[in-house]
């Protein structure tokens, strides 16, 4: 699949209804230097320019906006953490610092209770699905708790199943024993301490100098991102788990979608459904991920798959885990078994498809009420 897979040749018949010619009116979110009558949404990331998110994803999504409205929407990226850090996407966005940013649950876990459970191990095969099951299940299970934070969600994306880097090899349950590995926030640092592991929590940027200087042992991370943060320089073991995938959201300050006239709103909305699937099918899966695994092995890095019988040690070890989350969930009233057999059944009825139905089902047929229109 090339990267011009995504743009208007592909999505024009479905996004044609949405688009009309209506002249674009100035509004509160217009910049300097641009034409009269368009808007400039800023968005901010901190990931680098360098990373392989920014060419394989973030520029192709944002020259295909531009394409879709003819240049009546553009988006201007300003990346690297020049506005604020990983952990502050919510707050840049409430405060109206940035219109559109990231919005990872996983740094802010305590805000957020059963969208968590899209991250518990081995219940998506891949990202493709992963990323499409939770945008299903959004409108009906995570809106109130996400827009609780005072933005609308703009896509949910999936990385490719973590597995585990590390300094020396990781082969049997054994070999976590006290760990130091890093993972993000909420039940994936849950995962590793049912393991025995000893989780450290921080953002995916900080994890090359911290593995270096062995203030970590080991990282929990997709294939695609371990290569693009060059961890395999310093980790030359991999094990293949599965284990799980972890969800990332991005978010908009609702003022600046508001704002826009209704066909561009509309022509958006159906645009980041695109995004969403753009982000799981051209960096976290499929050819690109085969890619980076090929530069782990270039860089001398070690792949090792996890034995059948140990991989099931793993999964029954991790039983337990589920089970609070239940638990816990159900304490405080929430629809967590319906939300759980809803998405164990979206997402073994989605690992059917191929990459391209899933491409064809997010243009023709995108999940809507994401953000009320």
């Amino acid at each position: 699949m090339t990267d011009r897979t995504w743009t208007r040749r592909g999505v024009v018949t479905t996004l044609a209804a949405a688009a009309v010619g209506a002249p674009f009116l100035p509004r509160g979110r217009s910049r300097s230097g641009a034409d009269e009558g368009d808007v400039v949404l800023r968005f901010t990331s901190h990931v680098s320019r360098s990373h392989g998110f920014y060419p394989y994803v973030f520029t192709p999504f944002f020259q295909m906006v531009e394409e879709e409205t003819q240049g009546r929407l553009r988006i201007e990226p300003m990346m690297d953490g020049l506005l604020h850090g990983a952990l502050d996407g919510f707050k840049a966005s409430v405060t109206g610092l940035t219109d559109y940013t990231h919005g990872y649950t996983t740094y802010q876990p305590g805000s957020f209770h059963l969208m968590h459970g899209l991250q518990l191990p081995f219940v998506f095969p891949n990202s493709p699905v992963a990323s499409l099951v939770a945008e299903e299940l959004y409108p009906r299970f995570f809106k109130e708790e996400y827009e609780a934070m005072g933005v609308y969600l703009a896509t949910c994306d999936s990385t490719s199943p973590y597995q585990v880097i590390s300094r020396d090899p990781v082969r049997r349950l054994e070999d976590l024993d006290g760990l130091k590995i890093r993972t993000t926030g909420g039940i994936v640092a849950e995962i590793y301490r049912e393991l025995g592991a000893v989780p450290v929590v921080m953002a995916a940027a900080e994890v090359y100098p911290a593995l270096q200087r062995g203030i970590i042992d080991a990282v929990s991370l997709g294939v695609p991102d371990i290569a693009s943060y060059r961890l395999q320089e310093i980790g030359k073991f991999l094990t293949r788990v599965n284990l799980n995938v972890t969800v990332l959201q991005y978010c908009l300050n609702p003022r600046s979608f508001d704002e826009l006239p209704g066909d561009i709103r509309e022509t958006f909305y159906r645009l980041l459904r695109v995004r969403s699937q753009m982000a799981a099918q051209d960096y976290y899966s499929g050819p690109r991920e085969e890619g980076y695994y090929d530069a782990l092995r270039a860089g001398g890095c070690e792949i090792m798959d996890l034995e059948p019988s140990e991989r099931e040690r793993w999964r029954d070890t991790l039983v337990p885990l589920r089970e609070r989350f239940i638990a816990e969930n159900e304490a405080e009233g929430r629809p967590v078994r319906e939300m759980l057999t809803e998405m164990e059944r979206l997402s073994a009825e989605y690992s059917t498809l191929s990459r391209a139905e899933i491409r064809r089902k997010v243009v023709e047929d995108p999940v809507m009420g994401i953000i009320d229109l």
